[in-house]
């Protein structure tokens, strides 16, 4: 496998990702980059260096349409900063908000991408909505049952796909969603829209697309 670059900026709001963080730096010839972009001069510089020797680049943060953030929604990826260049050429699993509408706008191909990510309880109060899904009312035990589950995923699917299959890791990912579907229906029970979260956890993988 070609070297995999793991691109994880800084941020409270996506720290329960990192046991997927952790556990794909764990790979064969995986370089992993978790910096403070807002903390460190160099960071680009060093990211530049990283890329450019990269088969598939992984990004786990925020995300919309035009842009991958850093810390604190500093912008990492977009036209301003004139580097998403950097992107192209390379298989990507890019895992923020709205992620395949940055892949489509900027045509990147060999790519996973996904749609709104709901996680925190600005984003369900603030982040507009879900399909139809009513999901102002959620709590943070609602979310922390959802979170848990995409890091459960995402583990599975490092336990039984490399990340330089794209494809296969997109199959992997909505089949595995399915068994969290499935998790919370039965054995979550006691949070308070338990439902709700398993419609969440469906349009995670429904929004999900793998681009060419």
């Amino acid at each position: 496998m070609g070297q995999v670059v793991c691109i994880f900026p800084k941020d409270e709001t996506t720290e329960f990702l990192r046991p997927v963080y952790e556990e794909i730096c764990k790979g064969e010839n995986v370089c992993g980059f978790d910096v403070d972009t807002t903390d460190d001069d160099d960071y680009l510089e060093n990211l530049e260096r990283l890329l450019s020797n990269a088969e598939t680049v992984v990004f786990l943060g925020h995300g919309n349409s035009h842009t991958l953030y850093g810390t604190r929604l500093n912008p990492l990826f977009d036209e301003e900063m004139e580097n998403v260049g950097w992107l192209r050429g390379k298989k990507l699993v890019l895992f923020a908000c709205r992620a395949l509408d940055f892949i489509k706008k900027y045509d990147l191909h060999t790519a996973l991408g996904f749609g709104f990510i709901p996680t925190t309880l600005n984003d369900v109060r603030d982040g507009g909505p879900l399909h139809k899904l009513d999901i102002k009312r959620l709590t943070r035990s609602d979310l922390k049952v959802f979170t848990n589950s995409i890091v459960n995923v995402w583990k599975r699917c490092l336990t039984y796909c490399r990340l330089d299959d794209i494809r296969q890791f997109g199959e992997l990912f909505s089949m595995y969603v399915n068994v969290e579907i499935v998790d919370v229906l039965i054995n979550h029970r006691d949070i308070p829209h338990y439902r709700t979260v398993a419609d969440m956890l469906y349009y995670l993988y429904v929004a999900m697309n793998y681009v060419e």
